[in-house]
């Protein structure tokens, strides 16, 4: 009975594991950190859902590279821009602090190559 219960809480383990990097590497999750400060002395790491144009690992100190304007032809009709939801309202998991995404998320974004 005991090795039933043991390997069902592998399998269930493996299985949430599996989706939270699913989620993650196709975009549906984001990984958030916060680092110590003053208000939050130990830190924090959150698993959160991603809002359009979110970085995979993002930070309080997290700056967007700067929205290239496009010039067409003729009238054009862009997407309306949505209100972002608060962090918090957003958190599906949060972990101890984890230095090695804080610095990640303090990286530049890769420069997208414009189609030739």
């Amino acid at each position: 009975m005991i090795k039933k219960i043991i390997a069902f809480l592998l399998i269930a383990s493996a299985a949430v594991l599996f989706w939270f990097t699913f989620a993650i590497w196709t975009g549906l999750y984001s990984i958030y950190t916060v680092p110590p400060s003053p208000g939050e002395p130990d830190g924090s790491t959150l698993i959160i859902a991603r809002e359009q144009g979110e970085p995979m690992f993002n930070s309080p100190q997290y700056k967007p590279p700067p929205k290239k304007a496009e010039r067409s032809g003729g009238i054009g009709f862009g997407s309306m821009s949505r209100t972002k939801r608060p962090v918090d309202q957003r958190t599906l998991v949060e972990l101890p602090y984890i230095e090695w995404a804080y610095q990640k998320s303090l990286e530049p974004p890769p420069e997208e190559n414009p189609a030739n």
